[in-house]
C-alpha cells in the first residue's frame, strides 16, 4: 500500500475575519478554536532517507506537528519519521523556519519528539491546555487540524470523540478524517483545547505502518496529551528511543478478549519464561490489582515500556506464586519457527495467530 500524500477531505481554513454578510455561527466557532491553538501548529518537511518502509513507499510530503514549549521541543507521529530523514524543517504559523533534530521516538504509541534551537516570540503567549482525560465525553465535537495542505492556513476536519481507552488503552477514537497530512497535528475541542496528538495505531498488528490503512475510513486514533505530558515526553525528553513491553507468551485469539486469564504459550527464552511462567499458568493478580480476564493483562503490558517490572502472580497446580517479570524490546525475543505457520511462536497459539504481547 502507498504512503504516499494523499489528499483529506479536510478544510482548511482561513482565520482571517470574515464578512457578516457570510458569517456563520458554527463555522465561527470551529475558526476560534483553531485559531486558540494555530500559533502552536506546525508544518514539517522532510528530505532524504528510505524510499520504503515495511515494503511501502514512505511518506515524504509536508505533514504536521505541535510546538510543546518555549524549550523548542515539537511533538509528532512517529510515523513521519519512519524514513529516518537526513533533513528537518519545521515552518512556524508566523512564516520562520527553523532545522529541527529528532531526539527520540515512542514505538508503542508512535510519537516522535523533535527539537529546534529557538522558537517565535508570537508563541511565547499561547497556552497549551490540555482536556483531562477524566473530561473525555464520547459524543462531543472534536477537530482534527493539520498544516500540511497549506503553509499560511490550517486545515481542519470536523467529527466527535467516538471513543475513549482504544488500542489497549492507549488512544482515544474520531471519525474525523485522519490521515497522513495531519498525523501528527492535535484533536482539539472547540474551546481549544488539546485532546491529543493524531497517530496511526492498530488493535491488531505492531507493524511500523499498522493503523494507516484505516485511512479516511472514519476511525482515528490519536494519544491523549495528558499521557504524553506525564509518560511520553519525560522518557523522550531523555533522547533515547523507547519501544513497547513484551512478556513473550499470549493467550488464544478468542481468549483475548472473552477467556479467562490463561497462558496459551510462553516463547522459550521470552521475558515470561525467564521469569518462571509456563503454559497454562492462570494469571491472578498483576502487582496489587486482581486479574480476572485476559484483557485486563494484556492492557497491562500494553501501555507499558519494555525495561520495566511488574509483579506477576499466578495460579499453578492450585498453588499461588509471585514472580518479577521484566518486559523487553521486540527485537530482544527468541524467535522459533513453526511448520504449521511459518511465524516465530511468539505470533501464535495453538489455535493460529494470537495477539502477542
Amino acid at each position: 500500500m502507498s504512503l504516499l500524500p494523499r489528499l483529506l477531505p479536510l478544510v482548511v481554513v482561513s482565520l482571517f475575519p470574515v464578512s457578516p454578510l457570510f458569517a456563520d455561527p458554527v463555522a465561527d466557532r470551529y475558526r476560534k478554536a483553531t485559531a486558540t491553538v494555530a500559533p502552536r501548529l506546525v508544518r514539517i518537511d522532510t528530505v532524504g532517507g528510505f524510499e520504503q518502509v515495511d515494503g511501502a513507499l514512505t511518506n515524504e510530503g509536508a505533514t504536521t506537528g505541535l510546538l510543546l514549549d518555549e524549550q523548542g521541543h515539537v511533538i509528532t507521529s512517529a510515523f513521519n519519521f519512519l524514513h529516518d530523514p537526513s533533513t528537518i524543517l519545521i515552518r512556524f504559523a508566523d512564516g520562520t523556519k527553523q532545522v529541527g533534530r529528532r531526539i527520540a521516538t515512542d514505538y508503542n504509541r508512535m510519537l516522535a519528539l523533535l527539537k529546534v534551537g529557538t522558537v517565535p516570540e508570537s508563541t511565547h503567549a499561547v497556552p497549551l491546555a490540555a482536556v483531562p482525560k477524566t473530561a473525555f465525553q464520547p459524543g462531543r465535537t472534536v477537530i482534527a487540524l493539520g498544516r500540511a495542505l497549506s503553509p499560511d492556513e490550517p486545515n481542519l476536519a470536523v467529527g466527535i470523540l467516538s471513543g475513549t481507552d482504544r488500542i489497549w488503552g492507549k488512544a482515544i477514537q474520531t471519525d474525523a478524517a485522519v490521515g497522513p497530512n495531519n498525523y501528527g497535528g492535535p484533536l482539539i475541542d472547540l474551546d481549544g483545547r488539546v485532546l491529543g496528538i493524531l497517530v496511526p495505531l492498530s488493535m491488531t498488528s505492531t507493524a511500523l505502518t499498522a493503523g494507516d490503512e484505516m485511512y479516511d475510513g472514519g476511525v482515528g486514533m490519536a494519544v491523549p496529551l495528558e499521557d504524553l505530558q506525564t509518560i511520553v515526553f519525560p522518557k523522550l525528553s531523555a533522547g533515547k528511543d523507547v519501544y513497547s513491553g513484551e512478556t513473550g507468551f499470549s493467550f488464544t485469539e478468542n481468549g483475548i478478549f472473552i477467556g479467562a486469564p490463561v497462558l496459551s504459550d510462553v516463547l522459550e527464552g521470552g521475558p515470561g519464561d525467564k521469569a518462571g511462567l509456563k503454559k497454562g499458568d492462570r494469571i491472578t493478580k498483576l502487582g496489587a490489582a486482581p486479574v480476572q480476564t485476559a484483557m485486563q493483562v494484556v492492557c497491562h503490558f500494553q501501555l507499558r515500556y519494555s525495561g520495566e517490572t511488574t509483579a506477576v502472580t499466578f495460579l499453578r497446580d492450585g498453588k499461588e506464586q509471585t514472580v518479577s517479570l521484566t518486559t523487553e524490546p521486540p527485537e530482544a525475543l527468541p524467535k522459533r519457527e513453526r511448520k504449521s505457520t511459518g511465524l516465530p511462536a511468539s505470533t501464535v497459539t495453538d489455535r493460529g495467530s494470537s495477539a502477542h504481547f
